[in-house]
């Protein structure tokens, strides 16, 4: 869930050799794509994140573009099967123009 994601992403803002990180089919919402964007902002050893069939809509997606600016290290991200909509993935492209 969310609340778990956010105690993950805590422990991953000081991570110094995770690599790679699969929380798909646990319920995360937008509050956990919050915690997870903060996680890319500190993190620079995760290379893939699979996030997909979760509860994540545009807004939470968004959130992890914005870390994306700051974020050099993940090459992989995998957000399928989630809520998230055209606009959404129009606005999150904008943010892999500038990465």
């Amino acid at each position: 869930t969310s609340n778990g994601l956010i105690k993950i992403g805590e422990a991953l803002q000081i991570n110094t050799s995770l690599q790679a990180l699969d929380v798909s089919h646990n319920r995360i919402c937008d509050d956990g794509a919050a915690a997870i964007s903060e996680c890319l902002k500190k993190n620079n050893t995760l290379q893939e994140l699979n996030i997909c069939r979760n509860a994540i809509t545009s807004s939470g997606l968004i959130k992890i573009g914005e870390a994306l600016q700051i974020n050099t290290s993940l090459q992989t991200l995998d957000v399928s099967h989630s809520r998230i909509s055209d606009d959404g993935v129009i606005a999150f492209s904008e943010y892999l123009k500038k990465n």
